[in-house]
């Protein structure tokens, strides 16, 4: 049989060291651009193919060595407007369990703020380098569509949710659509109705409109169900609007992306579920006595810090050709907000 071609036979012919190959195909930022591509046509040229099996022995035998310190990983966040990542509880969740991941893989975590009083883009970037940081998890954005200017294509970079409009980078995202068809589809279960949905508008921009998507293919597959059309302001601020459209529109059960609703409706002497029904797409992981799917932030933050660290490994920076998106699964949980009707 004829011989496997192997990447020292590839730098033979290229005359340079055979983990200079091995870097080439890892994509790493330190070969330049032309020799990367030189060595590529070389290896392709002698019919050099990668070859699965001793990738899969080499992560073997990483895997069984004691976790070594590898470096620090950013957590990247944006305090513009006064935004402050740590007063949402996912977000928090999010850290915690990076914190927790990164170092099990050998790596500190340490927050950089693009925002910081005294720093620009260019100082933090250079600060980041000269710290070896060779991977950014970026925090959700304080609001939807947001632009970033930055020299990514120096780090591997994972973000969350749909907050950032520019670029496009991996990410790591609540199932949000899911989380709501899912959680219309209990209340429909327990026989209620009149499901009116409140959501703020503001906010499902910053899920991509995932959610006002999936209660309204849910009204169109259930037409049997008395349509109530969605409350869309902000009811944080103008909590008495809300009332009235409790009032115009007697829903028997609302549902909602956001836990906090279930403060407004107490607020206003409701009893739940006697009253009303409610229940939550996307319940924190401290919220207790909820009906509703709560998301895994803690396996979100997991899933993130094992794809950064995969990037890193395979040598991938900036910004990818095709972005990829994994979606997380949330648990439906019965706390209390619900109650089969008759």
């Amino acid at each position: 049989m004829k011989r496997r071609v192997t990447q020292k036979d590839v730098a033979q012919a290229a005359g340079v060291h055979h983990t200079t190959v091995s870097m080439v195909f890892r994509n790493h930022p330190s070969i330049p651009v032309a020799t990367r591509e030189q060595i590529r046509k070389i290896a392709e040229k002698l019919g050099y193919a990668h070859d699965p099996m001793l990738s899969a022995l080499a992560a073997y035998r990483t895997s069984q060595r004691p976790v070594a310190f590898h470096g620090t990983l950013a957590w990247l966040t944006n305090s513009s407007e006064g935004f402050d990542w740590k007063t949402s509880p996912h977000f928090s969740v999010y850290f915690n369990s990076i914190r927790q991941r990164a170092r099990q893989h050998g790596y500190n975590i340490e927050e950089f703020d693009l925002n910081a009083r005294g720093l620009n883009i260019k100082r933090i970037a250079g600060i980041l380098r000269a710290r070896n940081v060779s991977g950014l998890l970026l925090c959700p954005q304080p609001k939807a569509n947001t632009v970033l200017e930055f020299p990514w294509e120096d780090f591997a970079v994972v973000t969350f949710g749909y907050t950032l409009e520019k670029p496009k980078l991996h990410a790591v995202v609540p199932g949000f659509y899911r989380y709501m068809l899912r959680t219309i589809a209990e209340v429909r279960r327990l026989g209620y109705r009149r499901i009116g949905m409140v959501l703020n508008f503001a906010d499902d921009q910053r899920y991509d409109h995932n959610v006002l998507a999936s209660y309204l293919v849910s009204e169109f597959l259930h037409p049997s169900t008395v349509s109530i059309p969605p409350y869309m302001a902000n009811y944080r601020e103008k909590p008495n609007a809300l009332r009235d459209w409790i009032g115009k529109y007697r829903p028997d059960a609302i549902v909602s992306q956001d836990w906090r609703v279930l403060n407004i409706l107490k607020k206003f002497g409701i009893k739940l579920p006697k009253d009303l029904g409610l229940a939550c797409s996307g319940i924190p992981p401290d919220v207790a006595h909820l009906s509703g799917v709560r998301e895994d932030s803690a396996l979100i933050g997991a899933v993130a810090t094992d794809l950064i660290v995969a990037m890193i490994q395979r040598g991938e920076r900036g910004v990818p050709d095709k972005p990829q998106r994994i979606l997380v699964e949330g648990d439906w949980v019965d706390g209390g907000t619900l109650k089969k009707q008759p």
